[in-house]
């Protein structure tokens, strides 16, 4: 179908002027732009207004573009689909495009300027040219009065009851809120001075703090849930901490970037309503448009700084930052790890190639070599829950959560092949694990009952007693204290298999210091299908993991950001679907160190979508 635009322009003297064009495509753009065809010289049409398409012979569609609607033979719509033959007007603020048939299948546009109303102009004045004055109130006086009555009657009356502590006959409190509180907070409808603790003074922390704070014992908190339990809440109460010092905050958030925002900003601050309160970004009284005016199951989420925004350049904000720049994931820095060493617990950078000083004595490969002898041992040992060679999972279980692991316990995880079995007269007992003094003290109570767990030189378990002689492990009962200490703590004893053991000259243990998290800034969550498996649903720990091959205890075997990057951000061979790359996937805001939970997307196909939207005019 071919659209002919038909400009019509009226002379003084009433007569039409039409000048026509046939539009170049079977899709016109309207509004007041100069890159539209069919243009609209009127500030009450946007730049692109709506879209006029043909979609059969003698019908065409007009969608919106934004909000703004258009009139259709005397509704205002936001989509329509319309019979030309029906001669259809369609309204966009001053102009009225009329549609008809033409010949050879054209679709004819009249655009005309509205027709004024009877006795005034185009422009909306009387004919005579002067608007005669109001005989009682003008506009300026009608203005003037209700602003002054809007003062007095919700500013005034309302300051000189809560003051003067009077009833006032009207709620100086509704009146002012512009909607109602969320159901996680509605036990506070009638407690405005719970969060507005001072007049004129916007939300501050310290009254999110009273229930929130994440920062006190864990009695304070379980008083603080009971507490809002009592008080009428329906929901948890959660608990939160400070994403940093609020002074770092304030200091490390980057100004805006026009003079608008600086100016905002400014003033924003200067009347006591700075962005970096928790009010700034968890706002209350916002009413669910789409279910009238019924309150939000949760205070409305509203961010006001995105994450790469305060992470671009944070560097030159705070100069004693330990945090590095991360201006977008493909520039994020590499991961850093919090390791053991000289000074307790440190974060090192993975470019520096850092080795982990754990103490402990595991060569991952000795024991996952499918041929080996950790493997030959494990097959005799099925009734202890193995019977295969070792794997990850032999060693490494899930916590509660499943994202993340159980620490490792000697007693059962290593324990089924390194014994802790030691033979006295009275019968074979076990050696206390965790502390070098306990168990020193507990050989020098048994000295005289029995050699030492494992000085025989027969083949056994790793600290298990073997050998012949007088007494087991071929050293005669009674053994001196020495002996036996030594034995434990010396080569081939029971301790020496696991830890780095040495004499300087008594008998002195490495330290063993085992983080809590490698990743104290972020997370890593093992429950993600993704994360467990491969596509064939087999265990893909050694992707990220080099186990197999590490033969020494002092290997991190962590995988750099780089090795996250081939799936997270974009599609390959190895993850069909891309995976999420934004920051939320591993942080947080309140605690870095978690993810921030993703909201249950909510069913809109049950919903019905009208076809257009119809405004009412008085």
């Amino acid at each position: 179908m071919t659209l002919v635009l038909r400009q019509v322009t009226r002379r003084v003297s009433g007569a039409e002027i039409v000048r026509e064009k046939v539009l170049p495509t079977d899709a016109a753009r309207i509004g007041r732009g100069a890159d539209c065809e069919i243009r609209l010289p009127d500030l009450a049409v946007s730049l692109h207004h709506a879209t006029l398409t043909t979609t059969a012979p003698g019908r065409v569609s007009v969608v919106s573009v934004g909000r703004e609607p258009f009139g259709v033979d005397g509704r205002f719509v936001t989509e329509a689909d319309i019979d030309v033959s029906r001669a259809p007007r369609l309204t966009f603020g001053g102009h009225v495009l009329s549609l008809s048939m033409g010949d050879s299948g054209r679709i004819l546009i009249n655009l005309a300027a509205a027709e004024p109303a009877e006795g005034e102009s185009a422009g909306g004045i009387p004919a005579g040219g002067v608007i005669p004055k109001a005989r009682f109130f003008g506009r300026r006086r009608i203005a003037w009065t209700l602003g002054l009555g809007i003062v007095a009657l919700c500013l005034i009356w309302p300051l000189a009851a809560f003051y003067g502590h009077f009833q006032a006959r009207i709620d100086p409190d509704q009146q002012w809120s512009s909607g109602p509180l969320s159901s996680a907070h509605a036990f506070l409808e009638d407690d405005c001075q719970a969060c507005h603790q001072e007049a004129f003074v916007a939300v501050q922390d310290t009254s999110c703090k009273t229930c929130h704070s994440g920062d006190q014992t864990p009695a304070a908190m379980a008083d603080a849930a009971a507490s809002v339990r009592r008080a009428g809440s329906l929901d948890e109460l959660s608990f939160v901490r400070d994403h940093a010092p609020r002074g770092r905050i304030l200091w490390g958030t980057p100004p805006p970037d026009h003079l608008g925002g600086q100016a905002t900003a400014w003033f924003r601050r200067a009347f006591n309503i700075p962005e970096q309160r928790c009010a700034s970004c968890h706002v209350e009284h916002v009413a669910n448009p789409l279910a009238g005016r019924s309150p939000e199951p949760i205070p409305t989420l509203t961010p006001t700084q995105t994450c790469v925004e305060c992470h671009t350049g944070l560097t030159h904000r705070l100069k004693d930052t330990d945090l590095a720049d991360a201006p977008s994931w493909a520039r994020h820095p590499n991961f850093r790890p919090t390791l053991p060493g000289p000074q307790g617990l440190t974060r090192v950078s993975l470019d520096s190639r850092p080795r982990e000083a754990s103490g402990l004595t595991f060569p991952h490969d000795l024991h996952m070599s499918p041929s080996g002898g950790a493997a030959r041992m494990a097959q005799t040992l099925g009734a202890r829950g193995y019977g295969a060679a070792l794997t990850c999972a032999s060693c490494h279980r899930p916590d509660a959560d499943q994202k993340g692991f159980a620490p490792i316990e000697m007693e059962r995880d290593c324990a089924s092949c390194h014994s802790l079995s030691f033979a006295t007269s009275g019968g074979v007992r076990q050696l206390p694990h965790g502390e070098p003094d306990q168990v020193v003290a507990a050989l020098l109570a048994w000295q005289g009952s029995g050699p030492v767990a494992g000085s025989g030189t027969g083949r056994r378990r790793p600290g298990e007693i073997g050998g012949t002689g007088s007494g087991v492990g071929g050293s005669p009962a009674g053994a001196s204290a020495v002996t036996t200490v030594s034995g434990a703590f010396g080569p081939r004893g029971a301790c020496f298999d696991c830890h780095t053991i040495f004499r300087s000259p008594t008998i002195k243990f490495t330290p063993v210091q085992l983080p809590g998290d490698f990743l104290s800034r972020g997370s890593f969550d093992h429950s993600v299908r993704e994360h467990r498996v491969d596509r064939q649903g087999q265990p893909s720990c050694a992707q990220c993991h080099a186990a197999a091959t590490s033969g020494s205890a002092t290997d991190l075997l962590m995988p750099s950001v780089t090795e996250c990057a081939e799936c997270h951000g974009q599609t390959t061979a190895r993850s069909p679907t891309p995976a999420p790359a934004d920051c939320e996937s591993c942080h947080s805001f309140h605690v870095p160190s978690q993810p921030t939970p993703r909201p249950t997307r909510p069913n809109f196909s049950d919903r019905p979508r009208p076809i257009a939207v119809v405004h009412t005019t008085p």
